[in-house]
C-alpha cells in the first residue's frame, strides 16, 4: 500500500514537472515568435503613431503655398488625414500578411524541419502562434485607436469612455474583442492548414474556409440572440460562442498538423 502511494506521488511529480517544461517551452517559442515578427511590425506601428501626431498638427494648421506664376491654396489637413488613414489600413494588411507568412514558414516552409525536431508538441507550437498573433492584433488595434484619437480626437474623448458607468461596458467590449479575435486567428490557421493538404486552388480554399467559418459563427451568434435577449445570452454571444469555435478550430488544426503534415 505504501509502495502504491509512493508511485502515485512520483507520477504526480513527473506530470507536474512535464507541465512546467511544457509552459517553459511555450514561452520560449512565444519569445522567438515575437522577436521574429517585431523586426517588421514595430517600425510600421511607430510610423502610424508618428503620422497620427503629424496629422494632429496639420488639422490645427493650414498651410498656404504661393508661387510667382500662380497662387493656390494647399490643404495640408486633407493630405495628412489621407496618409494617416492609408497607413492605418496598410498596417492592418501588412500585419496579416506577415503573421500568416510566419505561420506558413514555421509549419510548412524552411523553419518546419527545425521546429519539429525540437522536443515541443504541436499544441505548444499552435498556442505560441495564437498568442503571438493575438498580442500583435491587440497592439495593432491599440496603435490604431491611439493614432486616431491623436489625429482627430481629444483627451476628453478618451476620458469619456472611462467614466464610472462606462468602464464595465468598455471592459466587456475589450474582452469580447479578444475572444472573437482569437477565434478569427484560429480560423485563419485552419484555412492555411486545410489549403496545405489540397493539391490545387489553395488560395481559393483558404478564402472559402474563412468565409464559411465566419458565416457559421455569425449565424450561431444570431441564433442565440434570437432565442433569448437576456444578459446570460448576451454574455454567451460575447464570450461563449468564440470560445467554442476557438476550441473547434484549434482541434481541427491540431489533427491536420498531427496526421496530415507534409513539409515542403
Amino acid at each position: 500500500m505504501l509502495t502504491e502511494t509512493k508511485n502515485l506521488e512520483d507520477n504526480r511529480l513527473v506530470n507536474d514537472f512535464d507541465l512546467k517544461l511544457s509552459f517553459c517551452r511555450f514561452f520560449k517559442l512565444l519569445k522567438y515568435e515575437l522577436a521574429a515578427s517585431s523586426k517588421l511590425l514595430v517600425p510600421i506601428y511607430c510610423a502610424v503613431l508618428v503620422i497620427g501626431v503629424l496629422t494632429r498638427f496639420a488639422v490645427a494648421n493650414k498651410v498656404d503655398f504661393e508661387s510667382s506664376s500662380f497662387s493656390f491654396y494647399f490643404e495640408m489637413k486633407g493630405i495628412m488625414e489621407f496618409l494617416c488613414f492609408s497607413l492605418l489600413t496598410a498596417a492592418v494588411c501588412i500585419s496579416i500578411v506577415i503573421l500568416t507568412g510566419r505561420f506558413k514558414k514555421s509549419f510548412f516552409g524552411s523553419e518546419a524541419y527545425l521546429n519539429f525536431s525540437l522536443p515541443v508538441g504541436i499544441s505548444n507550437h499552435l498556442a505560441s502562434k495564437l498568442v503571438s498573433c493575438l498580442i500583435w492584433g491587440i497592439t495593432c488595434t491599440a496603435v490604431g485607436l491611439i493614432s486616431s484619437l491623436t489625429a482627430w480626437g481629444s483627451w476628453d474623448d478618451f476620458l469619456y469612455w472611462f467614466e464610472d458607468e462606462k468602464v464595465w461596458t468598455v471592459l466587456r467590449v475589450g474582452l469580447g474583442y479578444i475572444f472573437w479575435l482569437s477565434s478569427a486567428i484560429l480560423l485563419f490557421f485552419l484555412a492555411m492548414c486545410t489549403s496545405h493538404i489540397v493539391p490545387k486552388f489553395k488560395r481559393v480554399v483558404e478564402i472559402l474556409i474563412v468565409i464559411v467559418g465566419l458565416t457559421i459563427e455569425g449565424n450561431v451568434a444570431s441564433y442565440v440572440d434570437n432565442l433569448s435577449s437576456s444578459d446570460a445570452a448576451a454574455c454567451f454571444i460575447v464570450f461563449g460562442v468564440p470560445v467554442v469555435f476557438s476550441a473547434i478550430w484549434f482541434a481541427i488544426c491540431y489533427l491536420i498538423l498531427r496526421f496530415k503534415l507534409d513539409i515542403e
